[in-house]
């Protein structure tokens, strides 16, 4: 297919456009810690840090704090070296990582590790807990790690509903679909626990949404996920998406029309802290 929405790099580019800025509103509570607080003389993990959301977060905070950012993608990493051209981002570095093995990095090197909805990774059920453990070998004592997780994906239903309209008798594509469990306060609770935290871990729920200007662009910037979530449809399929696409949006139990014509569909997630203060692996008497 030739349309560009089926570029990988219109896809990395566009990851924001995609997410409606719901990633960046938990991006800017994370790095609102309080216990440490991040100051210019910290040093930051930004941990699979797609187009580089936190550290945007913490530069606008802190100009000078010492940060690296890392991800799997090379192209996320790209992006990532774009910012710090484009908007001058001074005492930023990259590498391309996987949060399962940070294992060039050194232990007690980070003040605050932060993780932005993404210690999940699908068909891998050790994945988070190995992500979590090597967030906690990098902290330094005193330091914290910040992790965030989905409590639901709201629209995802209506990708759903909008692929059984269109190819009624096949199951639309699972990319985006997580266990239940794993949307459950309880189960990023129990990741931090058993990664390295113990009883120094909290978890609390936190309100963020998907925003657009308009309906019309709110479905525009949907499309760009139809690489995952439509592979392998037809031209004439991929026509009837937008309209129904669309219709099934506005059915969405938190879709609301904004003063001004804005759109928003609202979302939730939590946002896990465990600390590093030496004493995890004590056993009260």
């Amino acid at each position: 297919m030739s349309t560009s929405i089926f570029s990988k790099a219109a896809f990395t580019s566009n990851y924001e456009r995609m997410t409606g800025n719901c990633t960046r509103i938990v991006a800017a509570e994370m790095v609102r810690i309080k216990s440490p607080l991040i100051t210019s003389s910290s040093y930051v993990l930004d941990n699979a840090c797609g187009p580089g959301i936190v550290t945007e977060q913490v530069k606008l905070l802190h100009p000078e704090t010492k940060t690296l950012a890392t991800d799997l993608s090379p192209s996320m990493i790209e992006e990532v070296q774009k910012r710090i051209e484009n908007d001058n981002w001074g005492n930023v570095k990259t590498d391309t990582l996987d949060v399962r093995d940070l294992s060039k990095l050194a232990d007690n090197t980070f003040t605050h590790v932060l993780t932005n909805m993404g210690i999940y990774v699908p068909n891998d059920p050790s994945a988070s807990l190995q992500a979590i453990k090597e967030m906690y070998r990098i902290l330094q004592v005193g330091g914290a790690a910040v992790t965030s997780m989905w409590a639901d994906r709201v629209w995802l239903s209506a990708f759903y509903k909008t692929a059984m309209m269109i190819r009624p008798h096949e199951e639309p594509s699972n990319m985006l679909t997580v266990d239940p469990e794993v949307l459950r306060g309880s189960w990023l609770l129990k990741q931090i626990e058993d990664g390295g935290f113990g009883n120094n871990a909290e978890v609390r729920p936190f309100a963020t949404s998907v925003s657009a200007t308009s309906l019309d662009e709110l479905v525009e910037n949907m499309m760009l996920a139809a690489p995952m979530l439509f592979k392998g449809y037809s031209e004439e399929e991929l026509s009837q998406v937008k309209p129904v696409l669309r219709e099934e949006l506005t059915k969405l139990r938190t879709y609301e029309t904004l003063e001004g014509g804005a759109v928003r569909i609202g979302m939730k997630a939590w946002i896990g802290v465990g600390w590093k203060k030496g004493d995890e692996k004590e056993v009260p008497l």
